[in-house]
Formats: structure tokens, C-alpha cells, sequence
């Protein structure tokens, strides 16, 4: 029968033995708190989409922020204000003022304060979404999350189908760069986040600067526990940035 033996050795060659033989550091996993018993929003539902929380693995949708169930004048007072998300006004910059009205993407949550818009392509005239600036090509009608202004945030009450850590693709445009951040159950979990710009000097047309469409892996890491868990998605310091969707993809610890 064989026994492990522990060798003391003296020297360099102690503190090479040691060093050989340490286990491997991991990151420690956070102890996030449960999911806020006093949450009053749900997942985003609608006429087309109803399909509950999203899920992690997997993309989750940043138009898909959560909601409060209540008419068009509840949404319109702003109630979910503080709740739901935070904007600096009570205003759809997008689906609101920009799109107009008639079809399903020019009326997407037109009466909520935070702003989304749709990618456009083959626009007559200026390209919009398919210059030839972007660094890859954005999908055709996708909604996304826009006209951001540091500080504003919203949450996605997300399911979880297994414990361990995620690295964070992403698909946006951010013409100053920036910062964004992760809360799981309220508690900071990433970090501050760095979004590379999307700026190009070469392209003349100033308001495109807002549509050069990047998608990055690696954004950062978050351990998520399996089960019902609420993610804020906090926008830090930097204005102009538009966020299709955020996958999680299962990865080892940081």
C-alpha cells in the first residue's frame, strides 16, 4: 500500500517544492444575497414576447427590461421610475420621438422613460446601421438600448439554470467609450466594466458616431447562482452608447 509523504527540504529547493506543489489560486465566489423579497417588477412581457425571465446561460435582451404590469397611463406617469430602471428623463428619445408610429419596432415600450430604438438597414439615402464603419454587422430590426446618459440603469430579473461563472459578450456602440457595471440582488458584482469606443475620425457623418456597431467577448466575469436572480446593469460615466444584448457564457473564475 502506497502513502503520501510530505518532504521537508531547506533552501531554494524548499521554496521550489512549495510553490510546485501549491494548489492553483482561484477567484473566491461571492456571497450574493437572495433575490429582494420587496421587487414589485416582472420580466418584460408583451402581445409578442412572453416567455418569463430570461435565461442564463444564454443572451439577455437589454430592451427586455423588466416591467410593472399597468396601463398605458401608469407607464406614461413614470411609475416604474426608481423601481424598474432609472433615466434622466421621462422620455422614449427612440421608439417615442424618433420612430413614430405603425409598426411594432416604432412603438416598442414608446411610453417608458429608458430609450429604445431598432437597427436600421438599407436606409435611403445615409447609411445608418451598415456603414461601412461598423466592425461587425448588427442584425437586421434588433432592438437595442440607447441614448444612455451616465448613471442610468435597469434591471432584468433573469433564471439561472446552473451555478459557476460567466464571461459577458456583448453588442453595442459607444462613441466616447465608458464604463458599465454589474449588481446581482443589489450588490456590485463586476466592478467597473471597460467599453472600448467605437469612434471612427474617418467617417464625417457626426450623429453615425452613435451606430458603429462592435460586439466584444471578455467584457468581464460574474458568478450567478442557479435559480430566480435580479441583474442591474449600470451605466457609469460616459454618454452615447447604445447595448443590443449582454450573453453569459459559461467560463472558468477569473
Amino acid at each position: 500500500m502506497n502513502f503520501s509523504r510530505t518532504v521537508c527540504l531547506s533552501g531554494w529547493t524548499a521554496a521550489i517544492a512549495v510553490l510546485a506543489c501549491a494548489p492553483a489560486r482561484t477567484s473566491p465566489v461571492p456571497a450574493h444575497p437572495p433575490f429582494p423579497a420587496d421587487y414589485r417588477c416582472v420580466p418584460f412581457h408583451d402581445a409578442r414576447y412572453s416567455d418569463g425571465a430570461q435565461t442564463i446561460p444564454g443572451r439577455v435582451q437589454n430592451e427586455y427590461y423588466d416591467r410593472l404590469d399597468g396601463s398605458v397611463d401608469v407607464q406614461k406617469g413614470g411609475v416604474e421610475e426608481g423601481q424598474c430602471y432609472h433615466d434622466t428623463d421621462n422620455a422614449n428619445s427612440g421608439s417615442g420621438a424618433l420612430n413614430g408610429t405603425g409598426t411594432y419596432e416604432n412603438e416598442f415600450r414608446m411610453f417608458e422613460s429608458p430609450d429604445v430604438s431598432f437597427v436600421k438597414l438599407g436606409h435611403a439615402g445615409v447609411a445608418i446601421d451598415d456603414s461601412p464603419y461598423n466592425l461587425v454587422k448588427p442584425d437586421s430590426n434588433a432592438l437595442y438600448l440607447g441614448w444612455i446618459a451616465p448613471g442610468e440603469w435597469v434591471r432584468y430579473t433573469v433564471n439561472v439554470t446552473r451555478d459557476g461563472w460567466y464571461s459577458i459578450t456583448t453588442a453595442y456602440t459607444s462613441k466616447f467609450g465608458g464604463h458599465v457595471s454589474l449588481d446581482v440582488n443589489g450588490v456590485d458584482a463586476t466592478g467597473p466594466l471597460t467599453i472600448p469606443s467605437t469612434y471612427a475620425s474617418a467617417d464625417t457623418v457626426e450623429w453615425r458616431q452613435a451606430h458603429h456597431w462592435n460586439r466584444i467577448s471578455g467584457l468581464g466575469r460574474v458568478h450567478l447562482f442557479a435559480g430566480k436572480q435580479l441583474i442591474t446593469l449600470h451605466f457609469l460615466d460616459q454618454p452615447v452608447m447604445n447595448f443590443d444584448y449582454m450573453e453569459f457564457v459559461p467560463s472558468g473564475a477569473p
